[in-house]
């Protein structure tokens, strides 16, 4: 029998990992509609929030103890969302929040930054420069048009609001009860948001850097990579070494990748140097922690084969071949069995995913 203390704590994550996988075989899906949280490893959470809108999914939060301070990894779509964690975050230790990392720099994971920063003053928020200047840039018009009174969120309250208290949807057609007990609470959820987005306060990173940072929590060290641009120019993960545990934010999302956008060609090196770290347990910036490096692998695969098939087809159309074209040629069928499996809306979001990919990809082909 090996000795259990050689493995450390590896050991301890890939054994609550096992049994966590077990304890809950379910499929995974782009939707969350309850709270889970997971111990990954002694001291490391990673929360999975329910999504705040219904057509708006949240981000997962990590967060990681060590013996003097404590490490916070995306901050949630709303400041309510951050102040439910930090109340966990205080059940669980004494230890202070001193670092809260960014991954990157959309909404859904950088809305609660300020509420750590009021909970622990001390608290610095890190990220690379590029997710700095795109809160900045991005993240507060987003949010003023979230909140305008012709915005199309303001049009989607005003149809769900028809719905529930007439029983009329968009299309002027009845509905039953069960709809209008949906179209209730979805407006419940909206009108919450819309609330809390008006008075939100963006804090971006108040310490940033480029390549790399290494944080020593107290007999627990993590590691910020910048490994190169993906799903945006400024992504970052946070490798914790000894545990093999990698939160990837949305350079990885599961089941299915968040490919709206980016950059295709350097998505796939930046995947194949986190699918060189090996680790033993993936916490993607949507969805279920995975295990091992195989998913990775799958989705730097699924990028290679579209970046591949639009760029035979307009070296063999030339510029006479339009995004149109491009995207009703590229076959996704197995792709989408792979990855989106038979749930709804899995296959919706993936379609949806997928289209913002070849716009990606085919820009990228015309511009060489």
């Amino acid at each position: 029998m090996i000795p259990l203390r050689r493995f450390g704590r590896f050991w301890v994550a890939a054994v609550l990992f096992a049994l966590m996988a077990v304890a809950a075989p379910r499929a995974d899906t782009v939707n969350t509609r309850e709270l889970q949280v997971r111990e990954l490893a002694r001291g490391v959470y990673t929360i999975r929030h329910p999504d705040p809108t219904d057509d708006f999914p949240d981000g997962n939060t990590t967060v990681v103890i060590g013996e003097r301070s404590v490490l916070v990894i995306d901050t949630g779509y709303l400041p309510s969302t951050a102040d439910a964690d930090i109340a966990r975050i205080r059940r669980w230790t004494d230890k202070p929040v001193r670092w809260v990392l960014n991954t990157h720099w959309h909404n859904d994971h950088v809305g609660g930054n300020q509420r750590y920063r009021l909970a622990w003053p001390g608290a610095e928020v890190v990220g690379h420069e590029e997710t700095r200047r795109m809160i900045d840039a991005r993240v507060r018009s987003y949010v003023r048009r979230f909140v305008a009174p012709d915005s199309t969120f303001a049009r989607q309250r005003e149809t769900l609001r028809r719905t529930a208290e007439t029983g009329v949807d968009a299309q002027g057609k009845p509905v039953d009860a069960a709809a209008r007990q949906a179209a209730a609470a979805s407006l419940a959820r909206l009108e919450r948001a819309l609330a809390e987005f008006r008075d939100i306060v963006l804090e971006p990173p108040t310490l940033t850097f480029e390549t790399g940072l290494r944080i020593d929590l107290g007999g627990r060290v993590v590691e910020l990579k910048h490994l190169g641009r993906g799903n945006t120019g400024g992504d970052v993960v946070a490798w914790l070494p000894a545990e093999r545990i990698l939160v990837a934010g949305d350079l990885v999302d599961h089941p299915v990748p968040y490919a709206f956008g980016g950059y295709p060609t350097e998505w796939i090196a930046t995947l194949d140097r986190l699918a060189a770290l090996d680790p033993a347990v993936i916490v993607p910036g949507h969805g279920d922690p995975l295990q091992g490096k195989g998913y990775i692998e799958r989705v730097a695969g699924l990028l290679r084969g579209i970046r591949q098939q639009v760029n035979d087809l307009v070296e063999r159309h030339g510029g006479t071949f339009t995004l149109e074209e491009v995207q009703k040629a590229i076959d996704l069928t197995e792709a989408r069995r792979l990855f989106a499996g038979d749930d709804a809306d899995n296959r919706e979001f993936f379609d949806a995913s997928m289209a913002g990919l070849i716009r990606s990809a085919y820009a990228e082909a015309r511009a060489r």
